[in-house]
């Protein structure tokens, strides 16, 4: 048996037992197919469809031993974005436009381009990407465009833009007749997007000058997210470059969540929500993502206060199989998280798996949310009492990120808090921390030592971090 075959059969079959409950596989890629993947999204008929930063479309279906790949078009610029439409056309967001494909002639590959709007400015810097994509139950779509790789006013590092190149930096969306439509400024490198189930739309970024880590952002008209420099093109402001770096920090949106640089990543890919009413293991709900540059993916909680959003980060999987380069996640009808990977420069991987759930739930904090008083934090299965009711077992500090125009940001003024209360409730699934205060505009972090189930199964994750904006009423 040849080292290629050998090599081969690992790959159909390899394994990992990430975390208990779930699986990693890797997808064998066929050597002619370079996926770099820039956008993917399942067909009612169980294809899957995945749009490439070489230029191409790549199609594929049917079980691993036998699974076909078919290039639906090639030639496109970089797109990082793809969906499809109810009639089978394959919606991409290139670099300078939005586009629609179709197959006409029904033999498997695109044989007419419609732009369905190209409204933006695009020079060919080679950082200026536009990310996406999602649509709303109107029919419009909704993308991001990054910097370039300039400076300008704003000081930040590496990236820029000027008034010649018009929304970089900004989300966007385009109607179903065309239009572009401008709706936020304060975008870096906008890798993500996704869409709730109630159609509220959430981006992330990557962290660098004014972001001080990668995060996920609920987007809404005319709020700055962070960065600035989409700042020139608000009709608002008349002189942006010299509003001082106090007056931006009181100006802009808070992350509904942060992902702490380094622990959860560097350079953060697409979100997704998990819909799969439970056929992905006991998170429901809640959000996936995954990181460029490390074999790591993470999920998020969001819950809302005072009418905004805010939540928990937590690890999911990492390493364990996984592989670098996690940028595009999308489930399956049968609950499984494929995820599409990409290197050339962004991470040190390309590719396809794919993560399952077996059906044994596994031990882990499941949900923190906030009370008046601190946090309830639920867990997957009931805790061992004795330890659950122990102070000791929950360190807790909160740190905020310093707004610069400097590349990433330190974390300052971190404090420890320890809990003057642990009530644990009737079903031993939540526990109740009364703190002595709550402070907003804080990250807490969470450490968890010693707890475990009563069946006596630890934490596979240690480790959680809320964002607090806003205290309860």
């Amino acid at each position: 048996m040849t080292q290629r075959l050998l090599l081969s059969l690992f790959l159909l079959v390899a394994v990992s037992f990430a975390e208990v409950g779930y699986v990693v596989e890797t997808i064998e890629v066929p050597g002619h197919v370079k996926l770099e993947v820039g956008g993917a999204a399942f067909a009612p008929d169980g294809k899957l469809f995945m749009c490439t930063r070489r230029g191409d479309v790549w199609v594929t279906w049917g079980e691993d031993s036998k699974r076909i790949w078919q290039q639906f078009t090639f030639g496109l610029q970089e797109p990082l974005g793809l969906m499809l439409e109810e009639d089978g056309a394959v919606v991409v967001l290139q670099r300078s436009e939005l586009t629609r494909l179709r197959d006409t002639d029904k033999d498997g590959k695109a044989d007419e381009y419609e732009t369905i709007c190209d409204d933006w400015g695009f020079s060919g810097n080679y950082h200026e990407y536009a990310f996406g994509l999602v649509r709303d139950k109107e029919g419009s779509y909704y993308g991001n465009l990054g910097l370039s790789f300039m400076k300008d006013g704003f000081k930040g590092t590496w990236l820029g833009t000027n008034r010649k190149i018009p929304w970089r930096g900004w989300h966007f969306k385009v109607t179903k007749e065309g239009k572009f439509v401008p709706i936020a400024p304060g975008m870096r490198a906008p890798n993500g997007i996704c869409m709730s189930p109630d159609g509220d739309v959430f981006i992330t970024d990557n962290q660098g000058s004014y972001i001080a880590s990668g995060w996920l952002m609920h987007a809404t008209e005319g709020e700055l997210l962070g960065h600035p420099t989409g700042l020139i093109f608000d009709e608002r402001y008349k002189e942006p470059e010299k509003i001082p770096l106090e007056e931006l920090d009181k100006m802009r949106k808070y992350p509904a969540v942060y992902f702490p640089n380094g622990i959860l990543g560097r350079s953060t890919g697409s979100p997704v929500f998990d819909t799969t009413g439970g056929k992905f293991g006991p998170f429901a709900g809640q959000v996936f993502c995954g990181d460029v540059t490390t074999p790591i993916l993470f999920r998020a909680s969001l819950e809302k206060v005072q009418g905004g959003w805010q939540g928990a980060a937590y690890p999911f999987i990492s390493g364990n199989g996984l592989l670098a380069g996690n940028n595009r996640p999308v489930f399956d009808k049968d609950g499984v998280l494929y995820i599409g990977q990409t290197a050339r420069g962004w991470g040190r991987g390309e590719g396809l798996q794919r993560v399952m759930w077996g059906g044994e739930v596994p031990m882990e904090v499941h949900t923190i949310s906030l009370t008046k008083s601190g946090f309830d934090l639920t867990f997957t299965l009931p805790v061992d009492l004795e330890e659950a009711k122990n102070p000791d077992a929950y360190n807790l500090q909160h740190w905020h990120y310093k707004y610069q125009p400097g590349y990433s940001a330190p974390q300052l003024d971190r404090a420890t808090v320890k809990p003057d209360k642990v009530v644990v409730s009737e079903d031993a699934k939540t526990v109740s921390l009364a703190l002595p205060e709550l402070v907003p505009l804080k990250v807490y972090e969470f450490t968890f030592t010693n707890i475990k189930s009563q069946d006596g199964q630890g934490l596979n994750n240690s480790k959680a971090f809320y964002t607090l904006n806003r205290l309860r009423e």
